[in-house]
């Protein structure tokens, strides 16, 4: 029996490796993702407990200068906040490119998978009809001997 020999092999390679490349880039678009949300989560609770700290020096008739300062503290926390939702909207933005580029990464693959399974096929479709022709033959041949003899 014959090898099968697939003429775009190559291509098809070329493509795994695309999309191979694309599921590590959209991993590392998702690690940063986490961080970021990570970030904002932490500025955040940063930002409750200094509430509850304002809260508290309402409560104990706190300095005027301490809760001045407090209150630029909290002020800039919420700058902070707002900034680390744009960059997570960007990120994400990137992240869902990134996806976008995987799944047509592996659409591509998938075409020349199933040319790959296609042509496979006929090659066997091919190898069993020779074989059955030589098979044909030879119990043909045989017939012919037993018949001449």
């Amino acid at each position: 029996m014959n090898r099968f020999v697939f003429k775009l092999e190559p291509l098809f390679d070329y493509r795994m490796r695309l999309e191979d490349i694309c599921k590590k880039e959209l991993g590392e678009a998702l690690k940063r993702l986490e961080d970021e949300e990570s970030k904002l989560e932490l500025i955040k609770e940063i930002y409750r407990k200094a509430s509850k700290e304002i809260d508290r020096m309402k409560e104990n008739n706190a300095p005027i200068e301490e809760f001045s300062l407090y209150y630029a503290y909290i002020t800039k926390l919420k700058t902070h906040i707002e900034a680390q939702e744009k960059i997570i909207m960007d990120v994400r933005a990137s992240f869902e490119a990134k996806r976008e580029k995987l799944a047509e990464a592996a659409k591509k693959k998938r075409v020349v998978e199933l040319i790959r399974e296609r042509s496979y096929g006929s090659f066997v479709e091919r190898e069993n009809k020779a074989e059955q022709k030589a098979s044909d033959d030879l119990t043909s041949s045989r017939f012919k001997k037993k018949e001449s003899a």
